[in-house]
């Protein structure tokens, strides 16, 4: 998605994450033990390829973990290829002879149904389960249950994610504390009165009250989510005409229309927060962390999303960042250990490279063994509440209508701010009138 993989480019500007990074290469080597054998002199290497995402490569360090597996392993040399470009690895599918055997970075939500269906991918729980790395048998258990099953297509998994992404309330405490507030935002309500205080605080200085970012999860998909217990329709749509639907859209516009954000709810709103004029922003947990590498780690705090009422909702929205085996891969296997060595769960060290980098860790033994009880991670014990909010939630249902609902949600939503005259009703319409059109033009599932 442009508007996500902008966002993160623009972190890399900004973003210390050579830490991380630095951290897990000095100790690299010696993490996960395996029973794969040295192959005997002069026997050939296999050459695993990897096709990887450019900003993954940047943001966690993928290149590390390939060079600690080749040297453990001696019989396999893992070779990640940056690219952002997959066309290479759908033609050689086609026609039958395929260098590459891993491939991501994929995000389910936009991913996972056209990956599966076109071929491009294939399930690992057989990989998986003769895999001789460490951790291999706890993968799936120790998961997250609804990141397996957001990494899942028809029960069977297709990727193994390394992290996850979830929308969560990300604000300023100091500024909060101006106006009295220590703790989080619970409600709606909490959270309109506490940007009115601070909207009227920070008025000579210009600061923004609150912002969203200008994506369908990010914004109002992220409402419906916090206002209802089933967001999703039967068609797999988010439910739009519902009162909770348009209620969301309603709570929208009123911040927007009494300036408590940016225009239309997030123009600038990247700038703005870089130069410390925001006060919160509901976007993915990692934008928090961002905040405090721009502006100090005691600035910054991360929580779930305010509900429409308290304790409502059904958690939030969220997604997995992982790998999958391209079918007809030359080395299967050989790419699900390096997997399971690099991103599984008994290697604590990439765990915690991940932690510290802003990503959420996908496995309940780095919250139970490092955020819980490591002094060290006592600035992540954020994520405990961020692992919370995702174990009651909905995965995105499995089609392929984000790119639709997100390309007409951002068309009608500037329409909607603009026009005093457009209620919350006649925009739901709309968005869900546009989404059902092209779903029907296209033919997609």
């Amino acid at each position: 998605m442009n508007q996500q993989n902008l966002s993160r480019r623009q972190f890399l500007h900004v973003s210390a994450l050579t830490m991380a990074g630095a951290a897990l290469a000095a100790c690299a080597p010696a993490v996960a033990p395996s029973g794969g054998a040295a192959p005997g002199a002069g026997a050939e290497r296999k050459e695993v390829r990897v096709m990887l995402s450019s900003w993954a490569v940047a943001e966690v360090p993928f290149d590390q973990m390939a060079q600690a597996f080749s040297a453990k392993r001696g019989d396999v040399e893992i070779k990640i290829d940056s690219s952002d470009d997959n066309t290479k690895l759908v033609a050689q599918i086609a026609s039958g002879k395929v260098d590459w055997s891993g491939y991501g970075i994929i995000s389910p939500f936009l991913d996972i149904v056209a990956n599966v269906s076109s071929g491009l991918i294939q399930p690992m729980d057989d990989l998986i389960a003769v895999s001789g790395e460490e951790g291999a048998a706890q993968i799936k258990e120790d998961m997250i249950p609804s990141v397996r099953a957001d990494a899942s297509y028809e029960d069977k998994l297709y990727i193994i994610p390394y992290s996850f992404e979830n929308i969560t309330f990300n604000w300023r405490n100091d500024y909060f504390a101006e106006i009295g507030k220590t703790e989080p935002v619970q409600t709606w309500d909490d959270w309109y009165e506490a940007a009115v205080a601070i909207k009227e605080w920070g008025k000579d200085e210009e600061i923004i009250p609150t912002s969203f970012v200008g994506g369908l999860w990010t914004d109002v998909g992220a409402l419906i989510a916090s206002a209802m217990e089933q967001p999703y329709t039967d068609e797999g749509l988010l439910d739009w005409l519902s009162d909770e639907g348009i209620a969301s859209l309603a709570f929208f516009r009123k911040l927007v229309d009494e300036e408590l954000t940016p225009p239309h709810g997030f123009d600038g709103w990247f700038e703005s927060f870089q130069r410390g004029k925001v006060a919160s922003v509901q976007a993915q947990s990692s934008r928090g962390v961002w905040g405090q590498n721009l502006h100090g780690v005691d600035k910054w705090t991360t929580s779930p999303i305010a509900t429409r009422e308290a304790g409502g909702g059904s958690g939030t929205v969220y997604w997995g960042n992982g790998l999958g085996v391209v079918n007809m891969a030359p080395h299967p296997q050989e790419v699900v250990d390096f997997y399971v060595f690099a991103f599984g769960p008994a290697n604590s060290d990439f765990q915690k490279a991940v932690i510290q980098s802003g990503k959420t860790p996908v496995y309940n033994s780095s919250y139970d063994q490092i955020i819980n009880v490591d002094p060290d991670f006592e600035a992540y014990k954020w994520m405990i509440g961020m692992r919370d909010d995702v174990t009651r939630s909905f995965p995105v249902p499995r089609n392929t209508f984000y790119l639709i609902q997100h390309q007409a949600y951002a068309r009608r939503i500037v329409e909607f701010t603009d026009d005093p005259n457009m209620t919350a009703e006649q925009c739901a319409q709309l968005i869900y009138d546009d989404t059902v059109a092209e779903i029907e033009k296209q033919q997609v599932r």
